[in-house]
């Protein structure tokens, strides 16, 4: 007991001490990014060489009064991928789904209607790749989805639309950069789709290519490279030539967020603005000249690659979007329907005039809208469940089986012959909180950092965004799944930061807002800590210790962070003036995911692949046997104290001591950290404090060399390091620290005396 009690004030003194400035340097530079303005984002530098397609619309902002929202509902994108949500009509119960989707449903307000005045709107978003059948997971691919609109396309006037993330995603799809995704699109027939920010993957002038094979239309309005639209603003698309009025005036708009959600090096002179003011001023101009032409326009399709994602900013949200096109004179009366992307969220809801829709992700849902000249009629999601009857279209059934094939024969090469542990890559999870598949990731990257570049390496990050795919257990590792795992063809690369930049990186890691349930609680993981919302910016780690709490505000969450050294092979305290070495992808050395602190003197290395693939040959999977250890990235309750020893668990955790101990420590009221402020602002002890901020890093330097006379069997870094949850360093580290804490406290006693 007697040694607890002399480590305890020891630490709670020295974090006081270096909170409060790393607090009030978080808060400035948060401060800083707040006033950042959200209008436009701008990449790097400019691109010498553009390919412009010629704008086919510019103009004026126009909006007026609010129209009232009418309905809302919300489904969940990836809990149940067969759910089925439908708007404003009922289903006949003798059909089946799937059919009665397919055709034009009848209400009593409708007899009048004749067949031909009907539209079906087939539309998709975030396929990533998904072009094969895949009745497990939900995957309806694109034969099945060509079915539809070819039986469609029987009955009534058919439009099939994207909005966006259709030519990346599964190794299947990157394997032809994209190239027979477009083929399959053609071959079902798109009429227009609009850029997603995967669409950049490839880069730029591979873009372009895609763009030329296509037999259909790339709209984006805010979307430009030096000043010029990457690409045409709009496009009217007019089934039966013979009726006026029946067009469909159908404008693309890109999140914004492409800036950071694609490699730097593919947007190089690309600007993405406003999304809100370009389609405003499309809508404008269109409705001018036709004013001026003796046209109507009455129907409007915005193609939107924005998402709902409480992460993304709020005026470049889809939902912001319809709200603000509810509210535009020029669109009174008129039937306007937005088609989002992005945060793979299966959404349907109404703004006045205004119909909006998101399938989710992955071909799990194809949807279905129905209307004809008065109305919206219908707004749906076909399920996979759904189309279970459906006949797929031969011609693009070949095709898929083609493509399977010439893939399969490629990435069939086993890696390693069984996985003993299941290594998880859900969404929901990797861009959450610490998992396994996020840890063996991270220690390749800082294995290979050892010996791979000039320096040693201290620790390692790759973002959640970038990990894809789960590897099952029990069953052998190939090439094709190391490839969906990192789809991206990212490169390893290592940059000199200092403590300074870690702990600016992990703070936006960190600073995700809350996720909520549908009562505004939130949401727990297994310790009773809330869980931030899902970000791809969320890093995986290798090399650090990062003790954070959720409940406290975002500058604040971060209460402790430790750093690898290869050459003692210990962790110690992150110093913010000292330099480090750290080993991620290419894609976040360079800025990606809004890290733009990272930076300094570069080195690049081989693809992610091929040193993940590499160090799985070597590696004992068995140590990541738990899919969120909390063991690197470490949530905890700042405020809990389990034994009521006046010391919080967390700190407890750090040293290494019991957090059950139920034995009370004489005076341990007196050195709480939520009391630790009180005699700060004793004129008395302010020297002492100071002294012992100045000989803090003595005390360390002596307390680690301490250790290495004490652990001389220490060994070098090996495939299995870091360790997890290895504590002895900071142990030593605040034994030594101890000693200074102990002679403040007998000084300040003194001082008291007096």
């Amino acid at each position: 007991m007697r040694k607890k009690s002399m480590i305890i004030p020891a630490l709670l003194l020295s974090t006081a001490i270096l909170t409060n400035q790393a607090y009030a340097e978080e808060a400035t530079n948060q401060a800083s990014e707040a006033s950042t303005p959200s209008t436009a984002v701008q990449a790097q530098q400019p691109q010498s060489e553009v390919a412009a397609i010629q704008t086919t619309q510019t103009g004026q902002d126009n909006t007026g009064t609010a129209a009232p929202q009418t309905s809302t509902e919300t489904v969940s994108a990836e809990t149940n991928v067969t759910e089925q949500t439908t708007l404003a009509t009922t289903l006949p119960a003798e059909k089946s789904v799937a059919e009665t989707l397919v055709s034009a449903p009848v209400t009593d307000q409708e007899t009048a209607t004749q067949p031909e005045d009907e539209v079906t709107i087939l539309h998709t978003n975030d396929m990533h790749g998904r072009f094969a059948e895949e009745a497990k997971n939900g995957v309806i691919g694109m034969s099945k989805l060509a079915g539809v609109a070819e039986e469609s396309r029987q009955k009534e006037e058919t439009l099939v639309l994207d909005s966006g993330d259709a030519t990346q995603g599964l190794p299947i799809t990157n394997n032809s950069k994209g190239e027979d995704a477009v083929a399959l699109m053609n071959a079902a027939g798109y009429d227009a789709m609009t850029l997603g920010n995967h669409e950049f993957d490839f880069g730029l002038d591979q873009l372009k290519t895609l763009s030329k094979k296509m037999t259909f239309p790339v709209v984006s309005a805010n979307v430009y490279v030096d000043g010029a639209r990457l690409f045409q603003a709009s496009t009217i698309i007019d089934k039966n030539k013979s009726v006026d009025g029946d067009e469909f005036v159908v404008i693309g708009v890109t999140t914004p967020e492409t800036a950071t959600k694609t490699h730097p090096k593919n947007v190089v002179g690309v600007t993405f603005t406003d999304p809100i003011t370009e389609v405003n001023n499309v809508i404008a101009q269109t409705e001018a000249q036709a004013r001026a032409e003796g046209k109507a326009y009455n129907n409007y399709i915005i193609l939107a690659h924005l998402g709902v994602d409480t992460t993304t900013k709020e005026e470049w949200r889809g939902d912001t979007l319809a709200k603000a096109l509810s509210e535009n004179k020029e669109l009174a009366g008129k039937k306007v329907i937005v088609l989002d992307g992005h945060s793979h969220t299966a959404k349907t809801e109404t703004f006045g005039n205004v119909t909006y829709n998101q399938t989710g992700s992955y071909l799990n849902n194809v949807g279905i809208i129905k209307l004809n000249s008065k109305e919206v009629l219908s707004n749906a999601l076909l399920s996979a469940a759904d189309a279970k009857n459906v006949t797929p279209e031969t011609n693009v059934k070949s095709m898929v089986e083609a493509i399977q094939a010439k893939y399969k024969a490629d990435s069939a090469k086993v890696v390693i012959p069984n996985s003993p542990v299941e290594l998880s890559g859900q969404r929901e999870n990797v861009r959450v909180r610490e998992t396994n598949l996020g840890n063996v990731v991270a220690d390749a990257l800082l294995d290979y950092g050892q010996t791979g570049f000039s320096h040693k390496s201290n620790l390692a990050v790759t973002n959640g965004g970038g990990l894809r795919e789960t590897i099952a257990k029990d069953k052998p590792v190939t090439k094709g799944d190391i490839i969906a795992v990192l789809p991206f063809g990212n490169n390893v690369a290592q940059i000199a930061v200092t403590g300074q930049q870690i702990k600016d990186m992990f703070k936006k890691s960190l600073g995700s807002i809350l996720q909520a349930d549908e009562n505004g609680n939130p949401v727990l993981d297994e310790n009773d800590n809330p869980l931030l919302e899902p970000s791809g910016g969320f890093l995986q780690i290798a090399g650090a210790k990062v003790y954070y709490d959720t409940k406290l505000e975002p500058e604040k969450r971060i209460l402790s962070v430790e750093i690898f050294d290869p050459e003692t092979n210990t962790y110690k305290p992150l110093n913010a003036t000292e330099n480090y070495y750290l080993v991620t992808n290419d894609f976040l050395a360079a800025g990606g995911d809004g890290y733009d602190m990272l930076g300094g003197p570069r080195e690049e290395g081989p693809s992610m692949d091929t040193v993940f693939a590499d160090y799985l040959q070597t590696a004992n999977l068995s140590q990541y046997a738990v899919i969120n250890p909390n063991s690197r990235s470490i949530s905890v309750d700042s405020a809990l104290d389990t034994d009521k020893d006046g010391f919080a668990d967390y700190l407890e955790l750090i040293v290494g001591t019991d957090t059950k101990d139920a034995k009370d420590y004489p005076g341990a009221q007196a050195v709480q950290p939520k009391q630790a402020e009180e005699p700060a602002a004793s004129s008395a002890i302010q020297p002492k404090a100071s002294a012992f901020k100045s000989a803090q890093n003595e005390v360390i330097s002596v307390a680690v060399n301490y250790k290495a006379a004490a652990k001389p069997e220490a060994t070098a870094h090996q495939t299995s390091l870091p360790t997890t949850g290895d504590q002895e360093s900071i142990v030593m580290v605040l034994l030594g620290l101890s000693l200074t804490s102990l002679c403040s406290y007998a000084l300040r006693r003194r001082s008291y005396g007096k």
